[in-house]
């Protein structure tokens, strides 16, 4: 990745005139890339996405396509450009199937082929079934994922979308993702925002935080994992017998515990209990560390990853309003 197809060179946007929504903002998107936008809710991720999709001109900067002024040839750029909003209206009354057909239809495919692109669409996004469903009696998540094939009619280079994940339950959140991955993999530039970590970590290759409209910290993923120096996992293990013995292992592994809980109706932890503690990165193989606290003789009845690698580093930046 040497040439941006999608860039943004320092972007002023204010709607009353008084505070900036985006203030100097610079982000480049690269072909086979997904960029993750990070940030609570009123930080400008909705608003970069417009500007970047030329859907509303910055006050000042300006947004390049393929290195080249995109606001003067806006409209071919959008031909090239799959953008989810937030909050992205539908038409209630039309089917589903011909909804699809509808934007194919707008955005040059002759008839027929727009109802082959709409019936791929419709197979990829498991609503086959739902082909002459009217739109308003469609579930919120089916919906989402109707929007999301939206975007895709035209095989745009670039996808932006904002909170796509929104509405959609465990397995079509997993299902996007890997949607996601495989056009990126093909690439395709996607620009993903989200207020929630775990649904870009290991996904996105880079991530740009914004703060009150300003770019707090951007780079890959790796980059920036390295810079904030996040070293160790927090992990939680629930111990229902050999406390001490749990507590020794991951002292010997030079793990950091931050807590230990009582387990549900205990008073106190004894011989078992919630242990919070942070894994050292060279200690992160979980299987391994499993096996060894059963071989301790420790019995434990759950171990999970607290936070995402995102989270850990969004937490070292001291931010809130991202979960």
């Amino acid at each position: 990745m040497t040439t941006s197809l999608l860039s943004c060179e320092h972007i002023f946007v204010t709607y009353d005139g008084v505070r900036h929504a985006l203030h100097d903002v610079s982000l480049e998107v690269f072909g086979g890339q997904v960029l993750g936008l990070v940030g609570p809710n009123g930080a400008g991720k909705s608003t970069t996405l417009r500007v970047l999709a030329t859907l509303q001109r910055a006050d000042k900067g300006r947004v390049c396509f393929e290195g080249d002024d995109a606001w003067p040839r806006r409209h071919a750029v959008r031909e090239r450009v799959g953008f989810l909003g937030d909050g992205t209206a539908m038409y209630p009354k039309m089917e589903a199937g011909r909804y699809l057909e509808f934007f194919g239809e707008c955005y040059g495919l002759a008839p027929a082929a727009a109802r082959e692109r709409a019936a791929a669409l419709l197979d990829q996004f498991g609503l086959e079934s739902k082909a002459g469903a009217k739109v308003a009696t469609l579930s919120k998540g089916m919906r989402q994922r109707l929007a999301i094939a939206r975007t895709m009619v035209q095989r745009p280079s670039i996808l932006l979308l904002d909170e796509p994940a929104d509405g959609l339950d465990p397995r079509g959140r997993r299902a996007l993702r890997l949607l996601l991955r495989s056009l990126a993999d093909e690439g395709t530039a996607v620009v993903i925002s989200s207020h929630i970590l775990k649904e870009l970590d290991d996904l996105c290759d880079a991530i740009a935080v914004l703060e009150r409209g300003k770019v707090a910290v951007q780079g890959t993923v790796a980059e920036i994992i390295d810079r904030f120096e996040v070293g160790r996992r927090l992990y939680q293990i629930e111990v229902r017998g050999g406390l001490p013995a749990a507590l020794g292992l991951l002292k010997a592994r030079e793990c950091l515990v931050e807590s230990v809980a009582a387990v549900e109706g205990d008073s106190t932890p004894t011989d078992r209990g919630v242990v919070t503690a942070r894994v050292r990165e060279e200690h992160l193989d979980a299987a391994g560390l499993l096996r060894a606290l059963v071989e301790a003789g420790v019995e434990v009845s759950a171990f999970a990853k607290v936070r995402s690698d995102l989270e850990d580093v969004y937490e070292s930046l001291g931010r809130d309003g991202v979960s």
